[in-house]
């Protein structure tokens, strides 16, 4: 009777130490990663492009045995890309012992705001589309293998000076969009490149005429567009209706931008990661296997999440399937495959180190490398 009351007494005692145990460790079976994503809202086509990308590496990954022959999954929630409800997402992903790290979400504010959830929690933040330059600083478990508008509005900078000594700018009001300004404008100034007109406008602006005229009637060499694509199609399918026809430098390269813009989109130049014509064979043979899988050409925010997710994955191969495993796959794998880059390591701020971009220009309706 002792013996099994001292079992009694244990037992509960065990239940609760394992309940509230290392939360890094899952449970056996699948690898699960978690995904806060704009599935619904204004962005809503990033979270398509998103889980394009995704269906194709998962494709790849779990075909070569997954994470040492445990299967990968994913886990998504809905975010809107609104940063009142990435923090509920991070502290839902967070409470989950099955999830081994987290992917997103896809606007620097909104991932940002959640930072703090999974820096605490020691679950890694993958925010893989975050590009403001101050992202990563939310803690040493805060990664990102997007490059930062310093590095991108540099460059922009770079490829406008070699058509225009003089431009119109337009940009996001949101604080990514003044941090795509202030670098742009920096990098303009170095290279002699006089920003005549310049002006914000709301994410969710549909009217651009007013900020149009007055950006033609500066009499710039070129205009250029700092946003998202949807806001970049209408912006210059506008800028030709009140007849501004000099270069335009801006939009995405996603099929909506190309949809939405049409032909007003033609000889449209923007600083690219990605161009399905790249001759590199891991280039051809993703782009053959996009094609047929979903029946469109592959743009930058489908390698993106392709990218993303077999980094994690060789993180976790590396380092293990736990939270800490990928925290230490991160930290210690010196290259990572990349349809992006080819290859690429992170640096000390856990970004992606030696950076190229490319300038990209749209032809027949697509955008191809810029030649020369």
């Amino acid at each position: 009777m002792k013996a099994l009351l001292a079992a009694l007494l244990v037992a509960p005692l065990a239940l609760t130490a394992c309940a509230a145990g290392d939360r890094s460790a899952p449970p056996s079976g699948a690898v699960v990663f978690g995904v806060s994503a704009p599935l619904t809202g204004p962005s809503a086509e990033y979270g398509r492009l998103w889980r394009q990308g995704f269906d194709l590496a998962l494709d790849k990954i779990n075909a070569e045995g997954g994470v040492n022959g445990r299967p990968v999954e994913l886990r998504w929630e809905d975010s809107q890309s609104d940063p009142k409800q990435t923090v509920p997402i991070a502290q839902k992903f967070v409470d989950d012992p099955a999830i081994v790290a987290e992917l997103g979400d896809f606007s620097s504010p909104a991932s940002m705001a959640a930072s703090g959830v999974y820096q605490d929690a020691g679950l890694v933040q993958f925010g893989f589309t975050n590009s403001h330059p101050d992202f990563t600083k939310g803690g040493d478990h805060v990664w990102s293998p997007s490059l930062t508008q310093d590095v991108l509005q540099d460059a922009n900078a770079g490829f406008v000076s070699k058509y225009a000594k003089k431009v119109s700018v337009l940009y996001q009001q949101t604080d990514w969009g003044r941090a795509a300004f202030d670098t742009f404008s920096a990098g303009a100034a170095r290279r002699g490149v006089q920003i005549g007109y310049s002006a914000a406008f709301l994410p969710e602006s549909t009217d651009f005429r007013p900020v149009l005229i007055n950006a033609r009637d500066a009499r710039p060499d070129a205009v250029v567009h700092l946003g998202y694509g949807p806001d970049g199609a209408l912006v210059v399918r506008q800028l030709r209706d009140v007849g501004f026809g000099g270069p335009f430098f801006g939009g995405q390269n996603t099929p909506e931008f190309l949809s939405l813009a049409g032909p007003a989109a033609e000889g449209d130049i923007i600083t690219g990661a990605f161009t399905a014509d790249d001759p590199r064979p891991e280039v051809r043979e993703f782009a053959a296997a996009f094609r047929k899988k979903h029946a469109e050409e592959p743009g930058d925010f489908n390698v993106y999440a392709y990218d993303a997710l077999v980094t994690l994955v060789t993180a976790a191969r590396h380092g293990g399937a736990t939270r800490e495993g990928v925290q230490k796959g991160l930290l210690e794998t010196r290259e990572f495959p990349s349809i992006q880059f080819g290859t690429y390591r992170f640096d000390e701020h856990r970004r992606p180190a030696d950076p190229r971009v490319r300038e990209l220009v749209v032809k027949d309706g697509k955008f191809v490398l810029k030649a020369g």
